[in-house]
């Protein structure tokens, strides 16, 4: 998750974000030029993902690059969601018409990104930015078919991710900074749909999510 900032001792003349100019080697940038960062919030399915499944926190680690005015990242993220209910039966409550027990749909996030950053005070910018990556999902459900059927099914999928970001960071001291950042994420699945995991509605051609953020940041 992005955040970085320029330390309060710093005059409004020599606020830049990552170093002088294009280069972004100079050492003068808005909280140096790398940073790294941990962020935690909630993040919240939507569309047919949240049919099933219940929002959820998530987690992250980034190592952050200022360049110019641009600040990239580099993340790794986890987010678990539990399912609203843990058995869905096909008629009624009755157990012998067929049902479907899900699993908590687990995901591995790996990700880069990039934000462009807009100083709004001495210790303080916004930035408006996209991240792309790679989820892995991991996730299982037991299908009965009220015909004595039984089927338990564990499948590990990856999706492509696309996600645009908006964010405000404050420094907190020469070093330390505090960011809050909200993302809207699209999830594509890489086989369009097909498989087990999809035809029992566990999945869909494009899963959705919106989450917001709290991230600390150390600049060096």
């Amino acid at each position: 998750m992005y955040s970085a900032t320029d330390p309060p001792k710093r005059s409004n003349g020599g606020l830049t974000y990552g170093g002088s100019g294009g280069s972004g080697g100079s050492g003068g940038g808005f909280g140096g030029i790398w940073a790294i960062s941990l962020s935690g919030g909630y993040d919240v399915p939507t569309g047919n993902l949240g049919t099933t499944f219940k929002a959820a926190p998530t987690f992250s680690f980034s190592v952050l690059r200022n360049y110019g005015d641009f600040t990239f990242n580099t993340t790794i993220g986890y987010v678990s969601y539990k399912p609203k209910m843990d058995t869905i039966y096909f008629y009624g409550n009755d157990p012998t018409q067929g049902y479907v027990q899900y699993g908590n749909f687990s995901s591995l996030e790996i990700y880069v990104g990039a934000a462009y950053n807009i100083q709004v005070a001495d210790n303080a910018k916004v930035y408006i930015g996209a991240n792309l990556g790679t989820y892995y999902n991991f996730f299982s459900y037991t299908y009965n078919d009220g015909q004595g059927n039984i089927s338990t099914s564990n499948t590990t999928e990856g999706q492509s991710y696309i996600a645009p970001k908006l964010g405000v960071d404050f420094m907190v001291s020469d070093n330390i900074s505090i960011g809050l950042e909200a993302k809207y994420n699209f999830m594509l699945s890489s086989d369009s749909g097909s498989g087990d995991a999809f035809d029992s509605g566990y999945s869909t051609t494009v899963n959705k999510s919106f989450s917001g953020n709290v991230a600390l940041t150390y600049h060096f």
